[in-house]
């Protein structure tokens, strides 16, 4: 039986893209070893890690386009180039834990022209927001949350600012009250 080129090409694709580190973020793994050095005797469990670059958010907004229902998730993949993201179960924090930013953090803004947008430090959480501009627009985000149970890591490049009006947007429109005429 013979295959069909452009068949065969497309599940070669699939499988080199789920196959080739998708759901490992490396990166996102040293800011956690830097954190983790921080704290020692707390424990940390990779609960979900997922990086997609732009071949495989290219093939997921052909299979967005394909799926009638999906027009809002479209306009959200349009201004993402690529995103890692990895959730780790945090155990056996020390109480009133102090934080420093990961050297990881720092080093981006020491040497890689990042900005810290927000740092916040309190009763057992700390939060870290990274922003990348070029051009006036903000072209990346990094995003670090620790709190008792749960360590969050997010790195995304795109049209951040683009991405973020479209959000704020969606979110006023849903949460508008709705008017009913004669009420």
């Amino acid at each position: 039986m013979r295959c069909k080129p452009t068949l065969f090409i497309l599940s070669i694709t699939l499988v080199v893209t789920t196959c080739s580190g998708c759901l490992w973020a490396p990166e996102l793994d040293g800011v956690r070893k830097d954190i983790e050095r921080q704290l020692p005797g707390a424990s940390f469990h990779r609960e979900f890690a997922l990086s997609l670059g732009p071949i495989t958010l290219g093939l997921a907004r052909t299979i967005v386009r394909l799926v009638p229902d999906a027009a809002e998730v479209r306009g959200y993949l349009h201004d993402v180039r690529s995103v890692k993201v990895a959730v780790y179960d945090v155990t056996n924090l020390p109480p009133e834990f102090g934080l420093k930013m990961p050297r990881r953090l720092v080093s981006l803004v020491e040497e890689d022209g990042w900005e810290i947008a927000a740092k916040v430090s309190q009763h057992n959480e700390n939060v870290w927001l990274l922003y990348r501009a070029e051009d006036d627009s903000v072209t990346d985000i990094y995003v670090v949350v620790l709190s008792d149970d749960e360590l969050v890591l997010v790195r995304a490049r795109g049209n951040i600012d683009q991405l973020a009006a479209k959000a704020m947007r969606d979110h006023v429109a849903a949460s508008s009250p709705v008017r009913i005429p004669g009420i």
